[in-house]
């Protein structure tokens, strides 16, 4: 079982003019990815642009992503769905792919008690012998995992990281305290990196690692591993305008798709309604990528 922890960068997944996935794009920027030294990737998440991909695409998305990984890297596929039934078939699906793990959020739009999510995530845990990601985002999903939840959910046998996304830095603490550790904490908000490796983050899902994979990489070494806050908060500085950006723009798939273009990389366009960035947007990426260079 390959070990998850460190820097997971959260692809985008590259369209053309007509709509149709650029498959070869997407894995050359895996290719590019894994020689800048993250740890991972994750494809089919809320950057993936997930909820507006059929079956077929995904599943075509996750085999191209593990094919460009090569074993170099470990990769988790989104594998989240409405129903319990749904989420065990696409988990499964990524088992069979070839994924160390699967990050599922909860049900989104019925909005489940927490004993409803418990009882969900009990079910993928049961069906499939694969490691699972809760993923937290109340932001999106409008369901917000609260941390005694958190607790019941890490008694699972499969259920062994969450990707916390509350922008609240305080849960990282209460997870650790509620669960004795048992579950593995990523960060899961740009803004927030210093802050969640200062109280016990073992790994960062994030966006800015798209343009930026080898400064967030050294954060995480020098924060998580080495415990060094000062040269931490130094590379954090020079992070903080492109997260900030992320955070707050409101454009992040469009943000990160230019970015990648920028670089000689596949960006793509995103799915409708999502618009093209104006040009004054694009200038104040080029002065981003200048920072983080």
């Amino acid at each position: 079982m390959q070990r998850i922890y460190g820097v997971y960068v959260v692809l985008t997944t590259p369209f053309d003019e007509t709509g149709g996935i650029e498959y070869e794009g997407m894995a050359r920027n895996v290719e590019w990815l894994a020689g800048q030294g993250v740890h991972g990737v994750v494809a089919l998440g809320s950057t993936g642009e997930f909820a507006s991909l059929n079956d077929e695409q995904k599943r075509r998305v996750g085999q191209t992503v593990i094919d460009a990984a090569s074993g170099k890297i470990p990769v988790l596929l989104g594998s989240s769905a409405e129903t319990t039934e749904k989420t065990i078939e696409y988990v499964a699906q990524s088992k069979d792919l070839g994924a160390a793990g699967a990050l599922v959020i909860p049900p989104w739009y019925y909005l489940p008690t927490p004993e409803e999510i418990v009882y969900h995530y009990e079910r993928i845990s049961d069906a499939v012998d694969l490691p699972i990601m809760v993923y937290n985002n109340p932001w999106t999903s409008k369901v917000d995992i609260q941390p005694a939840t958190v607790a019941a959910l890490s008694r699972l046998k499969n259920v062994t990281h969450i990707k916390e996304s509350s922008g609240d830095v305080r849960r990282i603490g209460e997870i650790r305290t509620l669960t004795e550790d048992r579950m593995t904490v990523f960060c899961g908000w740009e803004d927030l990196a210093f802050e969640s490796f200062a109280v016990g983050a073992k790994g960062w899902i994030c966006v800015v690692g798209n343009f930026a994979p080898r400064l967030s990489v050294r954060l995480f070494e020098l924060m998580a591993e080495r415990k060094e806050l000062d040269a931490g908060w130094a590379v954090y500085k020079r992070l903080l305008p492109a997260l900030r950006h992320l955070e707050r723009a409101g454009k992040m798939h469009q943000t990160v798709k230019y970015a990648l273009d920028q670089l000689g990389l596949c960006g793509g366009t995103s799915t409708h309604p999502r618009l093209p960035l104006a040009e004054k947007e694009k200038e104040a990426i080029r002065r981003l990528l200048d920072e983080v260079e």
